[in-house]
């Protein structure tokens, strides 16, 4: 259970924007709402995270928006990871690489036992800060 917790070197609304992705792209609405419940209790702004649920990359501040970006890349295999992945060493060093290539591999981990066991769900709407945002159906 380390590798969910893995933060290191790497800014909390990045960790968490490259989880969110991860755990939207398995389309598990329980886990989602977990993970944003928990970046909430972090301290992670209200409106950072209705604008990672809702994919509004518009509304994402830097940081968060290159975790988010770096996750897809990666669980989609796109060479576009290679320019985000030097960025991130570039900003924040090896230790938030490994930060975030955990934080994108434990956050599928849930989902897929959940929908193996018959519990999962899809993501239609998560609460940010008591408020329904609806979810951008992401392909991963």
């Amino acid at each position: 259970m380390g590798i969910t917790r893995y933060r290191k070197g790497v800014p909390t609304e990045a960790w968490y924007a490259a989880k969110l992705a991860a755990t939207l792209s398995e389309d598990c609405g329980p886990c989602t709402q977990l993970v944003v419940t928990m970046a909430e209790r972090d301290g992670v702004a209200p409106a950072v995270l209705a604008a990672m649920v809702a994919g509004d990359e518009r509304a994402m501040p830097e940081d968060p928006l290159l975790g988010m970006r770096f996750a897809k890349a990666v669980m989609s295999h796109d060479p576009v990871a290679d320019e985000l992945r030097a960025d991130i060493v570039r900003r924040w060093g090896e230790q938030a690489l490994v930060s975030l290539a955990f934080a994108v591999t434990a956050s599928r981990i849930f989902p897929t036992v959940k929908y193996a066991l018959g519990h999962g769900q899809a993501c239609r709407r998560i609460t940010v800060a008591g408020t329904a945002v609806p979810v951008l159906k992401q392909a991963a």
